[in-house]
């Protein structure tokens, strides 16, 4: 029996389904539908011969040493049924994906299916490694030959030599040939493990692995088709290279800096020509375009760069760089084109020919499958289903069509520019329409409605005192009267520095019946932030308590509220009226950490608070029966919110004391005693509330100010009656968007727009992306503000007008992608995103999942050391261990995130804390999380040592030396040490299926191949899973 060996290539494929159940990613099902009267015993008959005169029809492949053979085996024969139309669909679906075993042969079957009798479905499947692109060519004309044959039309078709040498590329590449292919590697740059694109999560899955799948396909419009071939021509380049050029600048549209590309290339050599066999490798093809380079320059750098890697197609790229391991894909996006020839015909019936057919398995995210003429240019989108948050490869379809449209009507155009979106996509979302009563309404005329229609009601209370309304409305009207007599006029600005109190409330309430706008000072503040706040907002009058005074001191005058309600320091209650602000006037001006290390004020007016306050009254139906509690310092602004709600609604507002806001239980305690119903709080402000004890079953809570893990909402979820979470920067007024979490919550979306409110997902120059895709966040309507004090430069940058609609909105800096269902998804800052070894990394995606463990109950990750540490820089997990939960080891904790993340965006060291530093508003202190302890076993990463003895029992010496010597005789070495990295000494894939081999042989252990690429591959290691395999084969 004449063997032949396997091509580098074959040798791949056959590599890779050992290492991994791969399901039917590498069947290639066609079909031909038949329509007359098909004689079935001729086409038996021609199927035989088409075997004949093809042996990789007929091969199976064989393993020896751990080397496979391409052997002689079984032809295929025709196999005969009858069905139903109905039931054809999932006949040929199901005999797609059956499995092929290639040891037994033959990689290919042959089905007819028939309907009725002028009806019949001929369906071929064939396994990838005796087949490419240009056999199913080969194949069909033969076929349709021998058919007219067998049926008496014309004589047999010339007969073939009938050896395996042309069932693959031999021989295989030489050395002198792999150091080519290394050398021109190595100066390119590679994939990575990772990609965007619409609705895919990057830390969803194996973004380069296979799974169950399915396809989208669709026609390129035929004058499309030919327009786009007349660019090509126009522009120096081939069709393919046009295509290729347009599927990577939809990438760069998606937001991938770097677009990578496998490309199937063709190897074969003119005497293969007609010939049955697999000759073709697959290559990356990666670029770093310029967003505002023109189409047709950039598919000249395409052009070059696919190019350069022709002369070295015929070596697989993990035989010549070294570190690629094996694998499916090489990149999450894949791209095949064909070119089909003309349709053959069949002697006395009509044949239509589907070129491909989706076999239920897909690899990689993406793979575009292009199959041109010659009628007609049809796109196969395949991408895998087993994702958490699989591609959206519809849209991806309706993306490519605009895209390729753009470029045949002005290739010219840059790539940023090139439209690719519809209507729907291009417009912002929308919240529901204000209510009828916000136009025109400020904080003032809502209070002071509220006042006269809920007197006798209870408003503030706190320990326990409690205000009525008219208590409340008194108080605050006479001191407003007072600070007109002090000069307050609309637009004033002072500032309010009071413990939590009911004297802070109606500061805050005097401030706004007055006409100014309020200027929060924290108490806790240190004085030197203080006075830079102060000398910023240009406050020329203060509100404070005796207590508090001296943080105010040299800032204007003071007016004192500690005898607000127990003396006649009111200014009197009744009296000229109030000045009226309008919507423009400023209601508050708050200051936010800058980006210099200075602080800077964003303020605020009347039409955006009143905005959100009845927004919300809505959204919640907020109504007189409510009790809010107030836990959020004054300077963070959300606490405007429930603060202000409940006294525009005739609800009642429960301040808790300085000293209860830090402590769980006196939370819970509030919350029980004063009958709340609703409260908000970051989502650190929760946990400390469930840590307390908090049951709260008629509860409407609300979280936000930071990202609310899914453990956590669930958690909260079944304390509480409802629960919400909100979003929203200061520059937008407190919450801009708001999503109802389920009962039983499977993800965290920010939800939609609130009334009012418009959300745009933009990509760096300010172009709407595609649903799906991770854009920054743009927030527009009532609800803006007008900018940063004093500093028109900023608020030039981050409050932006589009030039073509006007409609302004401000670039939060927050990256977010639109859900199918058109809901937001926050993906963390996009200056929380980092790179880290050339891999761009979301540090909110990592937290996240770090959250999911059952033992963690918050986690913060950060990028420590530089380059110049022996480690260099390194992602560091900070985790907070749950108090019931059995705590994992790092080694455990990292295990559990490379089920879920890429390898690159698992943290190399954990540092557990007993909580998370925070922030005076309750969000989580990045900067003062601690360097992360080094130097001992448990923290530190996972190293080994070179002078390591490899083990105390001398039974395991004798086996490390055995298996030392199979990788010396493998890779022809004189030596090797027990640590040293055997990809370093040459070993490939191949070479390492021959060391399995000869473990299996010699020592009667079978080595699962995937161990090998597992980590660094060693004797040790190797040695190491000889020893469990042994130990698993004893127990």
């Amino acid at each position: 029996m004449t063997s032949t060996p396997a091509s580098a290539a074959q040798q791949g494929i056959w590599i890779n389904e050992r290492i991994a159940p791969l399901g039917s990613v590498h069947h290639m099902p066609f079909a031909v539908r038949f329509d007359g009267p098909l004689d079935s015993a001729a086409l038996a008959a021609a199927c035989a011969d088409v075997a004949d005169r093809h042996p990789a029809l007929a091969l199976t492949v064989r393993e020896r040493d751990g080397v496979p053979l391409l052997t002689p085996g079984p032809p295929p024969a025709l196999t005969v049924r009858d069905t139903t139309p109905e039931r054809l669909p999932g006949e040929l679906a199901a005999a797609s994906a059956e499995p092929f075993d290639l040891a037994a042969g033959p990689p290919v079957r042959f089905t007819l299916l028939r309907t009725d009798p002028a009806h019949a479905t001929l369906l071929v499947v064939a396994h990838h490694i005796a087949f490419d692109g240009t056999s199913t060519d080969v194949f069909l004309t033969d076929l349709a030959a021998c058919y007219a044959h067998r049926t008496g039309g014309a004589p047999a078709p010339a007969a073939t030599d009938g050896s395996l040498a042309h069932t693959a590329d031999l021989p295989e590449p030489d050395a002198r040939t792999i150091a080519e292919a290394s050398a021109y590697w190595a100066d390119r740059p590679l994939p990575g493990p990772t990609v965007l694109l619409p609705g895919l999560d990057t830390g969803a899955g194996d973004a380069v692995g296979v799974g169950p799948g399915a396809a989208v396909d669709f026609d390129i419009d035929p004058a499309l088709r030919t327009g786009l071939a007349d660019t090509a021509e126009k522009l120096g380049v081939t069709f393919f290279e046009l295509l290729l050029a347009a599927v990577h600048t939809l990438l760069l549209r998606y937001g991938n800096e770097r677009p990578a590309v496998t490309v199937g290339l063709g190897t074969r050599t003119p005497d293969a020509a007609d010939r049955i066999g697999m000759h073709a490798n697959e290559l990356p093809v990666v670029t770093t375009p310029e967003p505002g380079t023109p189409f047709s320059e950039f598919a000249h750098a395409v052009r070059a760069e696919l190019r350069g890697c022709y002369p070295h197609r015929r070596v697989p790229l993990p035989r010549a760089v070294r570190g690629v391991q094996p694998g499916s894909a090489l990149a999450p996006v894949i791209l095949t084109y064909r070119r089909r020839i003309a349709p053959v015909t069949f002697a006395g019936v009509r044949a239509t020919i589907d070129w491909t057919l989706f076999p239920g398995t897909a690899r990689g995210a993406l793979r575009f499958h292009l199959l041109d003429g010659p009628d007609r240019l049809r796109v196969l989108l395949m991408h895998r289903t087993d994702l958490p948050s699989p591609v959206r490869a519809d849209r991806v379809g309706a993306h490519l069509r605009r895209l390729l449209a753009s470029i045949a009507a002005a290739p010219g155009t840059p790539l940023a520019d090139l439209p690719i979106l519809d209507e729907t996509e291009r417009a912002p979302l929308r919240g529901p329409e204000p209510a009828p009563d916000a136009s025109g309404a400020t904080l003032p005329a809502l209070l002071t409605r509220s006042f006269a229609a809920h007197a006798a009601r209870p408003a503030v209370s706190v320990g326990e005192q409690t205000l009525t309304y008219a208590e409340l409305a008194t108080a605050a009207t006479g001191l407003a009267r007072r600070l007109t007599a002090a000069g307050v006029t609309p637009g004033t600005v002072v500032a309010v520095c009071a413990e939590r109190s009911a004297e802070m409330v109606a500061a805050v309430l005097a401030v706004t019946l007055a006409g100014g706008a309020y200027l929060p000072v924290d108490p806790s503040y240190p004085a030197e932030r203080v006075a830079l706040v102060l000398a910023d907002a240009g406050t020329p009058l203060a509100l404070a308590q005796r207590s508090t005074a001296r943080l105010v001191e040299g800032h204007g005058s003071t007016i004192l509220l500690d005898d607000l309600f127990t003396g006649d320091v009111t200014g009197g209650a009744d009296g000229p009226p109030l000045p009226s602000p309008t919507p423009d006037d400023l209601a508050y001006l708050i200051y936010t950490s800058g980006s210099t290390g200075r602080p800077k004020g964003v303020e605020v007016p009347h039409g955006a608070l009143a905005h959100l306050l009845l927004a919300f009254r809505d959204t919640l139906a907020a109504g007189p029966d409510d009790v809010w509690l107030a836990v959020t310092s004054l300077s963070f602004d959300i606490s405007a919110l429930e603060l202000l709600l409940p006294l525009i609604t005739g609800g009642r507002v429960v301040i808790a004391r300085e000293t209860d806001t830090r402590d769980g239980r006196a939370l819970a305690a509030l919350v029980g005693r004063h009958g709340v119903t609703h409260a908000q709080a970051t989502p650190s402000g929760w946990r400390l509330l469930l840590d307390g004890g908090l049951d709260a079953p008629a509860l409407v809570a609300l979280s936000g100010g930071e990202a609310l893990p899914l453990a956590l909402a669930r958690r909260l979820r079944t304390r509480v009656a409802r629960l919400w979470n909100v979003y929203g920067p200061t520059e937008t007024t407190i919450w801009s968007t708001a999503a109802e979490v389920p009962p039983v919550p499977d993800g965290i979306t920010i939800g939609r727009p609130i009334a009012g409110t418009t959300a745009l997902v933009v990509d760096p120059a300010g172009h709407p992306v595609p649903h799906g895709v991770t854009g920054e966040l743009a927030l527009g309507g009532a609800g803006l503000a007008r900018g940063y004090r004093g500093r028109p430069e900023q608020t030039a940058e981050r409050f932006v007008t589009d030039p073509v609609t006007g409609a302004r909105h401000y670039r939060t800096g927050d990256l977010a992608r639109v859900r199918p269902d058109g809901a937001l998804v926050c993906l963390g800052r996009r200056d929380d995103q980092i790179k880290l070894r050339g891999h761009r990394i979301e540090l909110g995606e990592i937290e996240a999942r770090l959250q999911d463990h059952p033992a963690v109950a918050a986690a913060a990750v950060a990028v420590r050391g530089d380059d110049g540490d022996p480690v260099g820089r390194m992602l560091v997990a900070y985790p907070v261990w749950r108090p019931e939960a059995p705590v994992p080891t790092s080694a455990e904790l990292r295990s559990f995130l490379t089920l879920v993340l890429p390898d690159a965006m698992v943290p190399g060291v954990v540092h557990p804390l007993p909580a998370l530093p925070l922030t005076p508003n309750g969000k989580t202190d990045r900067a003062a999380l601690p360097e992360p302890a080094r130097g001992t076993t448990e923290f530190a990463p996972d190293t080994v040592s070179p002078d390591d003895d490899p083990g105390p029992d001398d039974g395991w010496d004798e086996l490390a030396a055995g298996i030392a010597a199979i990788w010396c005789e493998v890779l022809d070495l004189p030596a090797i040490g027990h640590h040293d990295d055997v990809v370093d000494l040459g070993a490939h894939s191949l070479t390492i299926t021959q060391v399995a081999a000869r473990i299996r042989d010699r020592l009667g252990v079978d080595v699962p191949l995937h161990v090998f690429y597992e980590e660094s591959t060693t004797v040790a290691t190797v040695t190491d899973a000889v020893v469990l395999e042994l130990l698993a084969e004893e127990a």
